[in-house]
């Protein structure tokens, strides 16, 4: 089982948008054990995970890639993956260096809330490609 740890600055507020960040962890939960920390800066949290920060400086992925990567990157489900999310003041493109890789959802820039919401539900997509479940058409 995929194991996810998701680290946001602030969190999501209430309102349609943590309605669906519920959905979609509702949907992980036959995949992926997904953990979730709120922090005040922009920062690991995990030293042992495979730590993604969320930044518009990063790689951007097709869907099917990303799959493929997010197998790599939990070295066949037996790494955590922390992904992080800047708050809404975005990151300093200085910390970068202090994670192992950077993600992009799109070259487009979100309100941290809505880019959680997407990171969410982007990792759902991913594993039902990646068990072959039919979502991602």
């Amino acid at each position: 089982m995929y194991r996810f740890s998701i680290v946001t600055v602030g969190g999501v507020k209430n309102g349609p948008l943590a309605e669906l960040v519920l959905h979609y962890q509702r949907l992980l939960r036959p995949f992926a054990k997904v953990d979730v920390t709120e922090t005040k800066d922009v920062r690991r949290v995990d030293k042992n995970a495979f730590s993604v920060l969320l930044t518009e400086h990063g790689k951007e992925y097709l869907t099917g890639d990303f799959a493929d990567q997010l197998a790599n990157w939990s070295e066949h489900e037996t790494r955590t993956i922390e992904f992080v999310v800047a708050g809404p003041f975005g990151v300093d493109k200085t910390v970068e260096g202090n994670f192992d890789a950077t993600l992009s959802l799109s070259k487009l820039t979100f309100p941290h809330d809505v880019a959680t919401m997407l990171l969410y539900e982007q990792l759902y997509r991913t594993m039902t490609i990646l068990v072959g479940k039919t979502y991602h058409y």
